[in-house]
């Protein structure tokens, strides 16, 4: 009898750790479950949502879990950061002008899911099937290798100043995100953001940057003294130009007429108001002695003796 109730206990304990692995599954939040039927090979075509999913014991279903929600992918040379932590994993690019950087990088993107076309999610199981048992497997063998070729790709494309300027960064990271959507847009991958968080020039292209910063400065100063001389020339220019007009505004307006009465008013007699009459004194009247009257001076005519 004991031994019957032993093996009585063995059988419920074992058919209840059956049931409990084998009776449903938990889809995390954040993620949506494909079952995949080992004994047919076949996936469900009913995707799993978040939360317990009952399913029939023994029925050989495995769950996929495939992340929905946005994942950030970051590439950079501190250590303790991205999924390569313990090592440098900045992108490593050429630019036009052939100088080596070194470039921080992260991408934030996430897994389309349409509850109206639950096939392309399955398309996208039956592409990567063997890599999505575990997620991080996929992202190291698909995404990352495009993430990193991508900004290899964008950073080909201007010279090293360029891409250095905050303008040339924000071009960069704008060709890598175009060109991943279009290659991962298909198969449901959305490409949210491609960010660039620092770049690291080697020591050559430190120099060559140097240089390049020194020939700018001196070619902007240049540049100031020639357009401050040229102010001053102008003001020059201009201030002959003002003077001559002045003097033939004057030349213009001086008249016989004037200069006669500009003249007769320079030699006016200072105090005497102008139409008063002026008394000579006696040693400065006109001598009159000369001007006698022509009947005065004339000779008296002769006594006429003749006889009549």
């Amino acid at each position: 009898m004991k031994t019957l109730l032993i093996i009585l206990a063995v059988i419920v304990v074992g058919a209840f750790l059956v049931a409990r692995n084998t009776s449903g599954f938990v889809v995390k939040t954040g993620n949506v479950g494909l079952v995949i039927n080992h004994y047919t090979g076949r996936v469900d075509t009913r995707v799993r949502h978040a939360g317990f999913n009952a399913q029939p014991p023994f029925s050989g279903n495995e769950l996929i879990e495939i992340p929905t929600y946005e994942r950030t992918y970051t590439m950079v040379q501190s250590s303790g950061e991205g999924a390569h932590g313990e090592q440098d994993d900045s992108v490593l690019v050429n630019t036009l002008s052939s100088n080596t950087l070194k470039v921080d990088t992260s991408v934030t993107y996430h897994i389309a899911w349409d509850q109206d076309h639950p096939e392309r999610i399955i398309a996208l199981y039956a592409k990567y099937r063997n890599q999505f048992s575990d997620f991080g497997n996929f992202e190291e063998l698909q995404l990352r290798p495009a993430f990193r070729q991508a900004v290899v790709d964008a950073f080909g494309l201007a010279n090293t100043a360029q891409n250095m300027s905050g303008d040339g960064k924000k071009t960069a990271a704008a060709y890598a995100l175009k060109e991943l959507n279009d290659r991962f847009n298909p198969d449901s991958i959305v490409i949210d953001e491609v960010r660039i968080r620092a770049i690291y020039p080697d020591d050559a292209t430190k120099v060559a940057l140097r240089s390049r910063l020194a020939a700018q400065q001196n070619l902007k100063l240049s540049q100031l003294n020639l357009q401050l001389q040229q102010i001053v020339n102008q003001k020059s220019v201009l201030k002959a130009q003002a003077e001559a007009r002045a003097a033939r505004i004057r030349a213009a307006s001086l008249t016989p007429r004037l200069v006669k009465s500009r003249h007769i008013k320079d030699i006016e007699i200072v105090g005497v108001p102008r139409g008063a009459i002026i008394n000579l004194p006696p040693d400065a009247a006109p001598d009159t002695s000369q001007e006698a009257s022509p009947q005065a001076t004339k000779p008296a005519a002769a006594p006429d003796n003749s006889g009549g």
